[in-house]
């Protein structure tokens, strides 16, 4: 009869991936897309980019800087210093110009990519 091999070592626990930075990446795309998905749709004869130009051109840069952190690997609070200062820019945005519109089918747009990037500035490393 041969010799029976031995056992394989036990397996170290396996620890759960880290899904925060998958899920921090999904909404700042959200957040680019759905702004600049609004502001180009025509609605009611009216489309962002075209109608009004330079506030719709606020609001892409204003959610582009939600792209940093995946670009930039600095210091976490600086990024996330600089994410706040273009969330806070796009709720002004969306309170002077989408609230007022908030009927039209491009204002829910608008809000999801609002909340979208509120909920990326929440979990983004760097909050105090």
């Amino acid at each position: 009869m041969p010799p029976v091999p031995p056992p394989p070592p036990p397996r170290a626990p396996r620890q759960p991936a880290d899904r925060g930075p998958l899920v921090r990446a999904v909404l700042a795309v959200l957040v680019v897309g759905l702004t600049v998905l609004a502001l180009a749709v025509m609605v009611n004869g009216q489309r962002g980019y075209q109608d009004w130009t330079t506030w719709a051109i606020f609001a892409t840069v204003m959610a582009a800087a939600h792209l940093l952190p995946l670009v930039w690997k600095g210091e976490p609070r600086r990024v996330w210093d600089v994410v706040a200062l273009a969330t806070v820019g796009l709720v002004f945005y969306w309170v002077a110009l989408v609230l007022p519109f908030i009927g039209y089918a491009t204002s829910f747009a608008q809000t999801m990519a609002v909340a979208c990037a509120l909920a990326h500035l929440w979990l983004l490393p760097g909050r105090r």
